[in-house]
């Protein structure tokens, strides 16, 4: 039991930290270009409108399924709820293909996963003032068939200090350990989960770009990554059984950001006429994770476990 909760303790940190360094997760005011209209992701969903739903995709193979929603509160705050629910993911393998070469110098801590699949729970609310600005956040992350297992809470204090308090569970009686440090966030910062890939992105062209600046909130030397984003060319997908035509957005890293940059893409969205993202696709160290959006037609039951979290987790 130990061991299998310490291979899932160090997926769970891989897995939460990616959460925050993945894709955009802090977008402040553009620093040039012409940037779409990325607050539009904090729309309310109408209570007649099913909530966003994706398929977590990797190597071909379906390892999960994510869904969100945006609500208002009756003091004008706004909740994002979203979570991602993996299932059977082979451990090793994510591993291996996370590490790169470092894997051959950790190679008996990941064989120690031979023959783990994890089933995990990440869960995320975002609140946001009346101005759409993050006033405060919290994941609960469950592992296998223990809730709780990770949390993450913050809060953004004055003048933009964020606050960020991750707390382990101890699988018994007490708190367990945690672990606290501060970031100072850019001015009229607009935040996004990377667990919860944007619903639509309007008003493209293309040739159309922009830079953007993103907080990396667990990167301590180097927080701040600069991204050159790109409407690089018409493209045709496979969505469901239909063959629709997207736009295709790509996101680099600039030179001078604070990290080694690299023209290879860290993130891809295909976005279909309409503005609707129909997928998105992310890159960290050699590993490569696409959601998909499932069709507007599909009634997952899965959906119901946003309200199940929310009373759960959320009910204040």
């Amino acid at each position: 039991m130990f061991g299998r909760i310490f291979n899932g303790l160090v997926v769970v940190f891989w897995v939460s930290s990616m959460a925050w360094l993945l894709t955009e997760k802090v977008i402040p005011p553009m620093l040039g270009g012409d940037p779409p209209d990325y607050q539009i992701a904090l729309e309310p969903t109408k209570s007649e409108e099913l909530p966003d739903t994706w398929k977590l995709r990797w190597k071909e193979r379906t390892v999960g399924f994510a869904a969100s929603r945006v609500e208002e509160r009756p003091t004008g705050e706004l909740d994002r709820l979203s979570f991602v629910e993996f299932e059977d993911l082979p451990v090793e393998s994510v591993l291996s293909e996370s590490l790169g070469a470092v894997a051959a110098v950790v190679k008996p801590l990941v064989q120690g996963t031979r023959g783990f699949d994890l089933d995990m729970v990440v869960a995320t609310r975002m609140t946001f003032d009346i101005n759409r600005r993050l006033s405060r956040f919290d994941t609960t992350i469950d592992l296998s068939d223990v809730p709780d297992f990770l949390r993450i809470e913050g809060i953004v204090q004055e003048k933009g200090k964020l606050t960020i308090v991750s707390q382990v569970s101890s699988g018994g009686a007490g708190h367990g350990q945690s672990f606290k440090h501060s970031i100072q966030l850019p001015p009229e910062a607009l935040v996004e989960s990377a667990f919860s890939p944007r619903p639509e992105l309007k008003g493209l062209y293309i040739g159309q770009k922009w830079t953007i600046p993103v907080v990396r909130a667990f990167a301590v030397n180097s927080p701040i990554q600069m991204l050159q984003a790109e409407v690089e060319q018409h493209d045709i997908i496979m969505w469901g059984s239909d063959e629709v035509e997207t736009k295709l957005v790509v996101y680099r890293t600039e030179a001078g950001s604070g990290v080694q940059a690299t023209r290879d893409p860290i993130s891809r969205e295909w976005v279909r006429d309409d503005g609707t993202i129909l997928r998105q696709q992310v890159s960290f160290s050699g590993l490569e994770l696409t959601f998909e959006r499932e069709h507007d037609s599909v009634s997952d039951p899965r959906m119901e476990k946003l309200d199940q979290l929310k009373q759960r987790l959320w009910s204040n």
